[in-house]
């Protein structure tokens, strides 16, 4: 939300305290500054934190997520059991399937025939 200028704010929090929904501050505020200055979702959320008694008009913090994850770990339990699914490697490793399905990808594995090999054989996937 920080690409919204403050001024739009105040607009949308002189809206809700007039009583209007969002969707005619929505209205009032295109019309008064600019045809895109206030989309009818920026003023539903506006709104929504408004009622929940948060009258700031910052922004409020991101939660971040995990910086690292343990692509060593991934290989050796694809090693040890290739048979296992992507649940259940993020179960292990406690993050979500699609970043293992990232960097599964990355690592050039393929699910084939229910089993983790590369994508792209070559000699040294050979045994």
């Amino acid at each position: 939300m920080s690409e919204i200028p403050i001024h739009i704010r105040h607009c949308i929090l002189y809206e809700f305290q007039l009583g209007n929904n969002a969707s005619a501050a929505a209205r009032n505020i295109c019309a008064t500054l600019a045809e895109d200055a206030a989309a009818d979702r920026m003023c539903r959320d506006w709104f929504k934190r408004f009622r929940e008694g948060d009258m700031s008009l910052e922004d409020r913090l991101k939660s971040e997520r995990p910086l690292e994850f343990d692509i060593e770990r991934l290989k050796i339990l694809i090693e040890d059991n290739p048979r296992l699914t992507t649940r259940e490697f993020s179960a292990m490793l406690g993050c979500n399937q699609s970043t293992i399905d990232r960097h599964l990808y990355e690592m050039g594995k393929v699910n084939q025939l229910e089993t983790w090999v590369p994508h792209q054989l070559t000699s040294d996937n050979i045994q």
